[in-house]
This record gives C-alpha cells, sequence and structure tokens, in this order.
C-alpha cells in the first residue's frame, strides 16, 4: 500500500510540476521579441544600434505629393499620417527597413508603398554614425486608429533580439487637415510638408 501511495504522490507531483511549468514559461515569441526602447515626441529615443526621435506628426484626408514640379494627390478612405524626426546609426552604417503605426488596440499599420521613391523616406534610407538624417514616416489607416498611436521603427521585421524604437505620439484624429503636401526639395531638407494652400 506504501509503494502506491509513493507512486501516486510522485505521478500527482510530476503532474503539478509539468502543469506549473507550462502556465508560467515565457512563450518562444516573448523570449525572441525585439528589444524595445520606448520614448515620447521631441525625445532623442536610443537603442543599442541607433536613435530616433520624432518632431511632428500630421494628419490628413489627401495627400499631394510634388516631386520635380509635378503634383499628383493620393486620396485614402482613410487618412494619411505624415510623421517627421530623425534618425541616427550609433556605431556601423545601417538601414531602418521597418516602420509601423501602432494603434491604441493594438493593430498595427505598415508604411505606405503607395508614394513615389523620389521622396527620401523610410523605408531604404542608410543611416551613418554619427551624422542624423532626416527621418520620413508615412502610414494610411482608418481615423480611428490615429488616437493615441504609437511609431514602431526597427532595422526589420525578421530580426528577433534586434533594436526596435517605439514612441508614442501626440497625433489626434481632431487635427486632421484637409490635405497636406510633400514637396521634394533639391536642397536642405530633403522635404517640406505644406498645409493646403
Amino acid at each position: 500500500m506504501t509503494g502506491m501511495m509513493r507512486t501516486a504522490l510522485a505521478v500527482t507531483f510530476a503532474a503539478a510540476a509539468l502543469y506549473a511549468l507550462q502556465h508560467t514559461r515565457p512563450l518562444y515569441s516573448d523570449i525572441t521579441s525585439p528589444i524595445v526602447s520606448w520614448g515620447g515626441m521631441g525625445e532623442d529615443v536610443e537603442a543599442s544600434a541607433f536613435r530616433l526621435s520624432l518632431d511632428r506628426v500630421r494628419v490628413a484626408r489627401t495627400l499631394n505629393v510634388e516631386t520635380f514640379g509635378k503634383t499628383k494627390p493620393y486620396t485614402s478612405s482613410g487618412v494619411w499620417v505624415v510623421a517627421e524626426g530623425k534618425a541616427e546609426a550609433k556605431f556601423e552604417t545601417l538601414s531602418l527597413i521597418s516602420g509601423e503605426w501602432l494603434s491604441r488596440r493594438g493593430v498595427r499599420y505598415i508604411l505606405t508603398d503607395r508614394i513615389p521613391a523620389t521622396i527620401e523616406m523610410m523605408p531604404g534610407d542608410v543611416y551613418q554614425p554619427g551624422l542624423p538624417r532626416p527621418l520620413l514616416l508615412v502610414f494610411e489607416m482608418p481615423p480611428e486608429a490615429v488616437d493615441g498611436g504609437t511609431v514602431v521603427v526597427a532595422r526589420s521585421k525578421l530580426m528577433p533580439l534586434d533594436d526596435e524604437i517605439r514612441i508614442a505620439t501626440d497625433a489626434s484624429e481632431a487635427d486632421i487637415e484637409p490635405a497636406l503636401t510633400i514637396r521634394r526639395n533639391e536642397e536642405g531638407q530633403p522635404w517640406s510638408i505644406l498645409p493646403q494652400g
């Protein structure tokens, strides 16, 4: 009888230990998730490989893009969110490929691919150590996703345990402008963002 009791206790203990391990260990996605650095608008947020700041976020119903003297309007069933800032590599040359808008509800919106590549914007820009460069991010989303949004920037979406910077924005659905124009500049700042004029 004592042998059966010991066996039953050992099996119960093993089952309890396995249950505890199964429900208390981190998920694989948590173990390999990016290393996140947080900040707000106007702050220099530093990760181990790069730093980033966002100076301004604007929201518009229509986006006009002016390059080489021609203007093309881009409409949307939602709104356009245009974020400006600067980025800088810290130790080695790198590209920032992944940019997303994370809504308050957790929905992610990736950078738009509708804007022509003649406007220097992420993804694809190369950043050098010690040389901050202007950063332009353009997203398309429904108006309700604007309030409380966070900009998420990383070197790549596919690199586990890499740097990711998240910047909480002050953008609001109440600040939607009828239209914005992004104009390509020949000198200085690569672009200008102008209100409807």
